[in-house]
């Protein structure tokens, strides 16, 4: 929550954030071995949104960030369900960081653990594998992502290497295999921009300073 930035600030930085997004996710590639993925930075993107423009700002600025590229930009047919998971992620970020007073790392590593479970692991997988919220888009029929693309690591190691007939326990497994190495890569980019801005941020009304123990007991006092 922006604390002390007034509306038409708000609606600012929101604005500041969905471009950034829109870069980050046009920039994500698919990395050099071919089992482990696209590298991407909307780990990153998603992380940092929740944090700085909380929850329900983070979680709005993440799912438009990445429809905008889903439409005018196509790679295929659009799954709501990974541009929600996108949001959920900025959104359980904000939540974390709004109601808990740990230490900014633990605070990440839960977001981190819980993003994982809910995000990577179920909603992401189950928008790539059904074609259910899916909106075509130009010459790309509503059909599964799954059905389009190559998945090597999920239909080739994980079905046909390891048995695994269910294309969503194969996208599932294929995402525990390969997304940790991108997500701590973006984790540990978002908590060294995050210490070095939390200064700036504090002093500009993004995030509230909270005041350390000794100085809350010595005005109780």
């Amino acid at each position: 929550r922006c604390f002390m930035r007034s509306k038409t600030q708000r609606i600012a930085d929101m604005a500041i954030f969905i471009a950034l997004g829109v870069v980050l996710n046009l920039c994500s590639f698919q990395s050099a071995g071919t089992y482990l993925g696209r590298f991407s930075l909307v780990y990153l993107f998603c992380y940092l949104s929740g944090f700085v423009l909380g929850p329900w700002q983070g979680l709005t600025v993440a799912v438009i960030a990445d429809l905008i590229p889903g439409l005018l930009m196509p790679q295929g047919p659009y799954s709501v369900l990974i541009g929600l998971s996108n949001g959920v992620m900025a959104m359980i970020a904000g939540l974390y960081n709004r109601y808990t007073d740990w230490k900014i790392i633990f605070k990440l590593l839960a977001t981190i653990g819980t993003s994982f479970v809910v995000c990577t692991l179920c909603l992401t997988p189950l928008g790539e594998t059904t074609s259910i919220f899916i909106i075509p888009i130009g010459d790309y029929e509503a059909a599964s992502l799954y059905s389009m693309y190559p998945y090597t690591l999920a239909k080739v190691i994980i079905g046909e290497g390891w048995g695994v007939s269910t294309p969503f326990l194969q996208m599932l497994i294929s995402k525990a295999i390969s997304q940790p190495l991108w997500i701590a890569i973006n984790g540990l980019v978002t908590y060294v921009l995050y210490c070095r801005l939390l200064p700036v941020l504090e002093k500009s009304g993004y995030i509230r300073r909270k005041k350390p123990r000794e100085e809350v007991a010595a005005e109780a006092k």
